[in-house]
């Protein structure tokens, strides 16, 4: 029964897929987004704020390895940092969990507390329309989520008397709440992408266009495209496979606790000590899982992959870009000239 516990955690191929789907979504949205606020930008003033607020965030996501590049290897440095955020996305799935032994602290503390809790319950009443958006937004991508059963039961007499939410929205939040890390590794990592390309496409299409008219829009879209891929390819065929890699293990833990929510009936109940029960459970999953001999070999593995990755992208990278542009330098003077 233990193993049979222990092999729950191991992902599959839907789990992989869905964690890359998702953050090809990401980079995608983030691409159209640039690209529409370079237009309106263009049309209604200069672009180049916007090229230098975009420049900004790449210097800001890139600058805690330049900075540490200082004292180590900037391979070691790279390494580093990657490995921190695929151990977040595994790891930290997992000890995100106590966030519930918090909430359920804040909640147990309110009935001695009754100012506090007035103005606990008044922030929360003005936050539940963001977070009734969220619960909509994942209604609809989620079929699970969306079966839960509402009980709309009354609060009076119950521990939820004293919180601006009542069980409901309690146990829908408790069914997302592990899916947030993975999440936030795919989407940042996405965005960020994402932002970059349409920063380089962009740009590329405006300086052919000032240079050449309309024949150079697309000369100097393609020539910094391929800029952009074969800054990335190289490395990041390992790198970002890796990542998702990362983000799937905590995606499938994830899948495990939420419906952990529905199938076992947690925070159910109306009391601290109920909550408090249900807390410990799911931080006892969460332990398994951190504990468990296949997430620490995956993370293992992760981790070796982003060291051969990181070696490429410090001593290899840097020469085939300068080949291929090389290359395409060559070809685009042809066409010119």
């Amino acid at each position: 029964m233990e193993n049979k516990n222990k092999d729950r955690f191991k992902i599959s191929i839907a789990d992989f897929v869905w964690t890359l789907r998702l953050f090809i979504l990401s980079v995608v949205f983030a691409f159209v987004l640039g690209i529409v606020v370079y237009i309106f930008t263009l049309v209604f003033a200069e672009h180049a704020p916007v090229s230098e607020a975009i420049m900004n965030t790449a210097t800001a996501a890139t600058a805690k390895v330049e900075i540490t590049s200082n004292y180590i290897s900037p391979m070691w440095a790279i390494f580093i940092f990657n490995s921190i955020a695929a151990s977040f996305a595994v790891i930290g799935s997992g000890l995100f969990m106590s966030v519930h032994h918090l909430l359920i602290g804040d909640i147990a503390m309110r009935p001695k507390h009754p100012l506090y809790a007035r103005f606990s319950i008044l922030f929360e009443k003005l936050i539940m329309p963001l977070y009734s958006l969220f619960i909509r937004i994942a209604s609809m991508i989620d079929r699970d989520f969306s079966s839960m059963r509402r009980n709309h039961q009354e609060k009076e007499g119950t521990i939820w008397q004293y919180c601006g939410y009542g069980k409901d929205e309690y146990r829908m939040f408790s069914y997302m709440l592990p899916y947030i890390v993975p999440l936030m590794i795919l989407m940042v990592n996405g965005f960020l992408m994402g932002i970059l390309l349409s920063f380089f496409a962009f740009n590329g299409a405006l300086t052919g266009f000032e240079l050449l008219g309309l024949k150079g829009i697309i000369i100097g879209l393609i020539y910094n495209v391929v800029y952009f891929f074969i800054s990335i390819i190289p490395h990041g065929i390992i790198e970002i496979p890796a990542i998702i890699l990362a983000a799937a293990v905590g995606y499938r833990f994830g899948y495990i606790q939420a419906h952990d929510v529905i199938d076992r009936g947690l925070f159910n109940g109306d009391t601290i000590t109920s909550l408090k029960e249900d807390a410990e459970f799911t931080f006892t999953v969460a332990k398994d899982y951190m504990l468990s001999g296949y997430t620490w070999k995956m993370l293992g593995i992760i981790s070796l992959t982003l060291l051969i990755a990181a070696y490429i992208e410090t001593y290899m990278t840097l020469g085939i870009v300068d080949k291929v542009m090389h290359v395409l330098d060559s070809y685009v003077e042809g066409l010119l000239f």
